[in-house]
């Protein structure tokens, strides 16, 4: 890997990612990115970005100086990736692949010295929750050999959990590097805390998710609790279903779902998810597995703590019973609603962890990830 001795060497670079920032699926994986590509152009440096179609989308635009270039759907954007950069072979000086599920396999066409893959998270069990039987065995059998040819590439990630993923598909210790996440401490800053509790699910909705398993929780919580709150922020294919659970359960008055228009990427005086990070008494993000979970740390800036799942990524970004609270890799609503209510109930407590939280958060940036990227892909 780069030793980012060359600072002002000035590279044309080619991004392999299935999403791009303006896509209707965007998520933390793809806003990452975005932050260091930006950087990168800041710094000097030509990114094109090369992903996938969607509905009414423009097959190329220029965005903060990033060429975005649109070609193909789910699985024809991979082929039309081969056939773009053979068009254009020595046209980039660094190809940087960002795996999401299925591999570009660009070590059968990029050179070793011009290669480097990001990965966000492996998918393993996501499989048996995203797909039906029997194709969720089929590619969870497919996932690990996708990685034959990548032997003598080298990986970053940002956990160490995810790195034991990667090593126990074959790819050893030493050719997978560490970077830190990044944050916007301006954008993510502590508030007033919700004068009754308050919680809040940040996510996409799909079921790897678990955003059902916290209405659920939030059941047994109100009657002990008639005052909580949950706000579910995210949107996706589990939409309605959650509606239709909140209903089920009467949780009308307790549970309810933030507008997706009031999302946003950068600081906005209508973004209702910083405000509610910030007034949060505490995350909860059950997933069944994470890159990081980006959320958890934009959480800890705003002096909120997180109730997480023990999988990983979520392992790393979470210091259990200091910065939140891990709970078993497969919670029950049991499980998750006692963790609420020890948070809710204990005051002091509550108070300690969002104040360790908040330091925990100072550990990163922008700035500082950005240096440590930079490093590993010169």
């Amino acid at each position: 890997m780069g030793t980012g001795k060359q600072r002002n060497i000035r590279m044309n670079i080619l991004i392999l990612n299935w999403k791009d920032i303006k896509n209707p699926d965007v998520g933390g994986a793809e806003i990452i990115v975005f932050e260091l590509a930006k950087k990168l152009i800041k710094e000097g440096h030509a990114v094109t970005w090369f992903c996938r179609e969607y509905p009414s989308c423009l097959n190329e635009e220029w965005i903060c100086g990033i060429r975005i270039i649109r070609k193909g759907g789910r699985l024809g954007v991979y082929l039309e990736a081969l056939k773009y950069y053979l068009s254009l072979k020595n046209r980039f000086d660094k190809v940087i692949e960002c795996i999401n599920t299925l591999c570009w396999q660009t070590p059968l066409y990029v050179s070793r010295d011009k290669r480097i893959v990001y990965i966000n998270q492996l998918a393993k069990e996501v499989f048996f929750y995203e797909l039906p039987k029997p194709f969720c065995y089929a590619a969870y059998f497919f996932e690990k050999w996708q990685y034959l040819a990548y032997k003598n590439t080298n990986f970053i990630c940002y956990a160490k959990s995810v790195r034991k993923d990667l090593e126990s598909f074959g790819i050893k210790k030493e050719k997978i590097a560490i970077f830190s996440l990044g944050i916007d401490h301006k954008r993510y800053k502590p508030r007033i805390k919700s004068k009754n509790p308050l919680f809040v699910f940040v996510a996409r909705l799909v079921k790897m998710k678990r955003a059902d398993l916290c209405v659920r929780a939030m059941k047994s919580v109100c009657q002990k609790l008639p005052t909580a709150k949950l706000a579910i922020i995210g949107y996706g294919p589990e939409t309605e279903n959650i509606k239709k659970l909140i209903n089920k359960l009467n949780l009308s008055q307790n549970v309810y779902l933030v507008d997706k228009n009031n999302l946003f990427f950068s600081k906005n005086v209508k973004d209702e998810k910083t405000k509610l990070l910030q007034k949060s008494w505490s995350l909860l993000l059950p997933s069944v597995k994470e890159g990081w979970g980006m959320v958890v740390t934009e959480a800890a800036a705003c002096s909120t703590p997180s109730i997480v799942s023990n999988v990983t990524g979520l392992c790393d970004s979470v210091i259990d019973k200091k910065t939140g609270i891990i709970l078993s890799k497969s919670p029950n609503e049991t499980e998750l609603a006692e963790a609420i209510l020890l948070i809710a109930q204990n005051s002091s407590l509550r108070n300690q962890m969002s104040l360790d939280a908040f330091d925990w958060s100072k550990n990163f940036s922008w700035e500082k990830s950005y240096e440590e990227f930079r490093k590993l892909i010169v």
